[in-house]
């Protein structure tokens, strides 16, 4: 009985907390810090690690073998430096075209 409940603790209880947990900070960054860049980079710190969370184990990523946490790593690697690379060269356009 001891081993189902301690089952029971990792599988559902332990995950639920974590996450609940990480939203209750999002929430307390949300009304206590000000507009900024540090509230915006606590923000998307906050949702990789409930994103990471999630697919580890909900999608059951933590139990898989490596090779295949590459193949869904890697594309998402390349996709934020794409999104980086593009974020860079709009705000100098904008520059260019508005002289902001």
């Amino acid at each position: 009985m001891a081993t189902a409940e301690h089952t029971l603790w990792h599988k559902v209880w332990r995950p639920f907390l974590i996450l609940f947990l990480i939203t209750a900070a999002e929430f307390i960054v949300a009304f206590t810090v000000p507009k900024g860049g540090l509230k915006v980079s606590v923000f998307v710190l906050m949702t990789i690690a409930k994103a990471f969370y999630i697919t580890a184990y909900f999608m059951h990523m933590k139990f898989e073998k490596v090779s295949l946490a590459y193949i869904i790593i890697a594309p998402l690697i390349l996709l934020m430096a794409l999104f980086f690379a593009l974020w860079y060269e709009g705000a100098k356009l904008s520059q260019l075209l508005f002289g902001g």
